[in-house]
């Protein structure tokens, strides 16, 4: 980590650190339109926007809009203050203490420490039966481990309310990048009163009380959710845009066409055969987006079925054809990866492991080897199900990856489609499952703990207590980097995974009078609150 950024992120009552000013998203010269709503797709149908239950980027991108926590992000993806106006941190880097800012929830009542106190608890209680809960346990808050696992109560959290805007937070070790987690979305505050009157249902349009940008005015599921601005919101009178409307369509073909039809104004997924020429046909649509902490990969069950077979697991992680996926099937900018992290990460060091280096004749031929010391064979075939959601791209990949399986090494495979919301909410992984992780915070920690034996998202059912050592050990050191080389060398000799691609620079359509939307943020962190419609 670059000293300067741990300085000023460590203390925000340094003499360092200047607050950032905060204004209107846009720039001098720009004429707003009179009406300010825009109409976006979210990808998918959410489960759940209750912070708590979030558990996948459609969710965390409408949580950003919808509640906000201690920090934020700016467009590049530096921490900035969100309900914390100001942090301090003693001596020894284990107690954190936020100073609130005069913050309203959407009902008009006050945001305050308590508000925080009550939700972190609320995350971690088991009853909760939060999805994201092991992130609130990552940085070792006081009791965090022990909560989690119900052998301590909720209200033992590491976390007081010194007063109504003062919030502590007190962690058992230091951990270095434990500012960078807050402006995550499940550690946004919940309104208590609301969630203790309604239950599960809280979050709908009518009941809900939010503290970010926005609020929901309408829901249908399946169909579309509406935003608007929230009155009460600290930063209101910077929001320029009054209504969103989210929209759940998975296939990037059926947007392209609401695009073209002007019932949509973004268009984040150009079907590879058309994109040429309709970024040649509308360049004053075209947007670049910069590369993401993004990493897309596909678990392979290590406990059961036949990928529980380590030469099963390599040989089909050698057989594909990564840079024939990129350039033919995704054409997205995507690259090639052979490993985990993407190699942008803040203070990782990266590797290139053996099997990269090797031509395709040597991968397949070694494939083939390890297939048959497997006990394969044309009149013993294996046989795998591979699952994937039902978005059009992952379908697409799946199909290409199939047929290299079946054409290199006679694999029979059957994959099993899911509606989104059904994979998201999947248990019990089988043989292959596509998975993928966007940075919830930019250190190399953010992906390889889901692989920890107990991680919530570990559907590799990947369990080696060297890898578990490592991960535990790398929390307490002020540099890791050397940890997290040797658990990344581990897991991929493992074949836990098969990488296949990260997201490269890429090009999309928005309308262009649609403004302040630059897609440059690392970790994909995006807040509508700087969005705006010109006059067109």
């Amino acid at each position: 980590m670059k000293l300067p950024k741990l300085l000023l992120l460590a203390s925000m009552m340094s003499p360092l650190f200047t607050a950032p000013s905060y204004g209107v998203p846009y720039p001098d010269g720009v004429t707003l339109a009179e009406t300010q709503e825009i109409t976006l797709n979210n990808g998918a149908e959410v489960t759940s926007i209750d912070p708590a239950k979030q558990a996948a980027e459609p969710a965390f991108n409408l949580g950003r809009d919808l509640f906000e926590g201690l920090t934020i992000q700016d467009k590049q993806g530096t921490t900035i203050p969100g309900i914390a106006k100001a942090w301090s941190v003693n001596d020894n880097n284990t107690v954190y203490t936020f100073h609130l800012r005069d913050a309203k929830w959407s009902n008009g009542d006050a945001v305050t420490a308590h508000d925080f106190v009550y939700s972190w608890q609320r995350l971690l209680d088991p009853n909760t039966a939060s999805p994201y809960a092991w992130f609130a346990a990552i940085p070792n808050i006081q009791n965090s481990q022990a909560i989690m696992k119900g052998t301590a109560k909720p209200d033992s959290l590491g976390v007081k309310a010194l007063d109504d805007t003062t919030f502590q937070v007190t962690l058992e070790k230091p951990i270095p990048f434990f500012i960078k987690l807050l402006s995550h979305p499940v550690l946004a505050p919940v309104h208590q009163a609301t969630v203790e009157q309604h239950g599960s249902n809280w979050t709908q349009p009518q009941h809900i009380v939010t503290n970010g940008a926005f609020t929901v005015s309408e829901w249908k599921v399946n169909e579309k959710m509406v935003m608007v601005k929230n009155p009460h919101y600290w930063d209101e009178k910077n929001v320029v845009l009054d209504k969103i409307t989210w929209l759940p369509i998975g296939d990037a073909n059926v947007v392209l066409n609401r695009y073209l039809a002007g019932d949509i104004d973004q268009a984040l997924s150009i079907p590879a055969a058309q994109k040429k020429k309709l970024i040649k046909k509308f360049p004053q649509e075209v947007a670049d987006t910069s590369a993401s902490l993004g990493s897309t990969f596909y678990y392979l069950n290590t406990q059961h079925g036949p990928t529980k077979d380590l030469r099963v697991r390599q040989a089909l992680s050698y057989a594909i054809d990564r840079k024939l996926l990129t350039d033919a099937i995704l054409r997205n900018g995507g690259i090639p990866m052979y490993t985990l992290v993407p190699p942008q990460t803040d203070g990782f060091k990266s590797y290139t492991p053996d099997y990269a280096k090797w031509d395709k004749n040597q991968r397949i031929d070694e494939a083939k080897r390890l297939l048959a010391e497997a006990g394969y064979s044309k009149n013993h075939p294996l046989k795998l199900t591979f699952t994937v959601p039902t978005f059009s791209m992952d379908v697409k990949m799946a199909t290409a990856m199939a047929g290299m399986w079946k054409s290199h090494l006679g694999v029979q495979v059957t994959i099993k489609q899911l509606e989104p919301k059904v994979f998201y909410a999947l248990k019990e992984p089988t043989d292959i499952t596509r998975g993928g992780w966007t940075a919830d915070y930019n250190e190399a920690s953010t992906w390889l703990d889901i692989f920890v034996s107990e991680g919530e998202y570990n559907d590799s059912r990947y369990n080696n207590p060297k890898y578990d050592d490592l991960m535990a050990r790398s929390k307490t050191m002020s540099d890791p980097a050397e940890l997290y080389l040797q658990a990344e060398n581990m897991l991929i000799d493992d074949m836990a995974i098969i990488p296949v691609y990260r997201p490269g620079n890429d090009q999309y359509l928005v309308k262009p009078y649609v403004g302040g939307y630059e897609r440059t943020n690392p970790e994909s962190s995006y807040y509508r609150k700087n969005v705006y419609v010109q006059v067109h």
